[in-house]
């Protein structure tokens, strides 16, 4: 009995340090594991983990704005970024962000906070419109710098060798 009061004194003290360490030497993890990624390997973010990205290895972005509705949007995803070498390319040069233009859940970036506004037909989130420079247009694909302010912005849907083209003239300008 004596031994047993003893070995729980000590497994008390043990995780007691442990629970005590962790709380004192607290590490922030600034890891982001992409939301998701398509079939041909594009690696896609959230706008709220590009900061972090950022601290970690950091690298170009490029903003894909778009909308549910938008039918070039969805042939850009069909066909431009389904091509291997393009996506290659991007997920060695840039982090990729899918920004819904009409999103009407509040955005945190740039620690400003972007919320949605009702206008036209459906409405826009305020960060789209910032990005785009105040004309929306879908596909839109916004280029940012690795200090996240933008550098250059294309509309329309692009075929792949066109796409790299585009960012090939903008590693040029930057």
């Amino acid at each position: 009995m004596k031994h047993f009061k003893i070995l729980s004194f000590l497994a008390v003290l043990v995780i007691g340090g442990f629970v005590l360490q962790s709380a004192v030497f607290k590490v922030e993890d600034t890891s982001v594991s992409p939301t998701t990624t398509t079939a041909s390997g594009i690696n896609w973010y959230q706008m709220e983990d590009l900061a972090n990205l950022q601290k970690t290895a950091p690298k170009k972005v490029i903003v894909d704005v778009y909308t549910d509705w938008c039918k070039w949007c969805k042939v850009m995803d069909e066909k431009t970024f389904s091509d291997q070498s393009l996506s290659d390319y991007l997920n060695e040069n840039f982090y990729l962000v899918k920004l819904n233009a009409e999103q009407k859940d509040n955005i945190v970036f740039n620690g400003r906070t972007y919320g949605y506004k009702e206008g036209g037909r459906r409405g826009y989130n305020e960060l789209a419109v910032e990005l785009c420079q105040g004309s929306l247009s879908y596909p839109s694909f916004v280029v940012l710098g690795e200090d996240l302010k933008v550098i250059d912005v294309t509309r329309g849907f692009k075929k792949a060798d066109q796409f790299r083209d585009f960012l090939e003239d903008v590693k040029v300008k930057s």
